[in-house]
């Protein structure tokens, strides 16, 4: 492996990062996009240590990276996340092997509990991942759709005295107070602030504000919403229109109203409408609801007729692994 040089990622290398990523199988791919414009959504804040992110290349392709992120301030928010991958044709000689093993060594530097998301197929990486002494934690379920395989959603009645509109501006930061009421307790999804809102939620490139909605009760206060993204992650190839709806969220009060059925069956109609093929959602196994069963009764859903891949959050304490290789050095 003495043709491979280790450094620090850099923003001059989102090309080298997304011709990476396409080099994935969907189904495996560690991000949902990858084009160079995401490139720094994946790096680990906007001011990234150069301890934080390294690629591995081999000439002027990148052949594989990981990153450690800090954690978010919020309750359970003190595990690092470690993200990475190989490219599919380095795979076999032990680079993943050291790039988690870099990885861990970061995070325990900076804190003594670390996350790691693993496809459930992947029999490898959960392999690895069980001998570093990290064990499942979650279990999150990415599930696609294409729309003309499922019935047109029907809406039942908005409940008297609310009000269903397409998100704007106006609304933001009233949505924002919507989510963290709707998401309290579960992971730091009920406890975003508003530079992360920004940033990570309405701000990013891929946000769909006119496949986005909100109820609003008749004093104006947002009691429901539901967030679309661009979604490139289809399993039948590029090039489409796909969506993700990645959040619905329901204040405490409003719940049993049938409103994620109301705001589903919207976001469905205006979908068809522009031409969009496919819609993809994800569930996870913390959430309270049971939401894909919800969905699952929706009709949004059909495990016979849709795709589904599972993900799971390892977990762990682990104990400091070997040192790679320092930075700008072959291996």
């Amino acid at each position: 492996m003495s043709d491979r040089t280790w450094r620090p990622l850099r923003a001059a290398d989102a090309q080298a990062w997304a011709d990476l990523m396409r080099a994935f199988p969907l189904r495996d791919r560690p991000v949902e996009r990858a084009d160079p414009a995401d490139f720094a959504e994946e790096l680990p804040g906007p001011d990234p240590s150069p301890d934080d992110a390294v690629g591995v290349f081999r000439g002027g392709d990148m052949v594989g990276y990981a990153v450690v992120r800090r954690p978010r301030a919020a309750p359970g928010g003190d595990r690092h996340e470690v993200a990475g991958g190989v490219h599919p044709d380095h795979r076999g000689a032990g680079l993943g092997s050291r790039l988690l093993d870099w990885s861990l060594a970061r995070a325990e530097e900076l804190g003594p509990r670390v996350e790691v998301w693993c496809a459930d197929h992947n029999a490898a990486q959960k392999k690895l991942l069980a001998a570093r002494g990290l064990r499942p934690a979650l279990t999150y379920h990415e599930v696609y759709s294409r729309l003309d395989r499922v019935p047109p959603l029907s809406p039942p009645p908005l409940p008297e005295g609310l009000v269903l509109r397409t998100y704007d501006r106006e609304l933001d930061e009233d949505v924002r107070e919507a989510h963290n009421d709707a998401f309290t307790g579960q992971h730091e999804d009920g406890h975003v602030d508003r530079d992360r809102w920004r940033r990570d939620f309405t701000g990013k490139s891929d946000f769909l504000p006119e496949l986005s909605y909100a109820v609003l009760d008749g004093q104006g206060r947002v009691v429901a919403h539901l967030l679309s993204y661009a979604y490139d992650g289809s399993p039948h190839g590029s090039g489409q229109r796909d969506l993700k709806v990645e959040y619905i969220g329901i204040r405490k009060g409003f719940r049993g109203r049938f409103l994620d059925r109301v705001l589903l069956a919207e976001n469905d109609r205006e979908a068809r409408r522009r031409g969009y093929v496919g819609m993809a959602f994800s569930v996870d196994s913390a959430n309270p609801s049971g939401a894909l069963r919800v969905f699952q009764r929706i009709g949004v859903y059909d495990p016979e007729r849709d795709d589904c891949t599972t993900w799971v959050r390892y977990d762990g304490e682990p104990p400091l692994p070997t040192r790679l290789p320092e930075r700008g050095g072959r291996a």
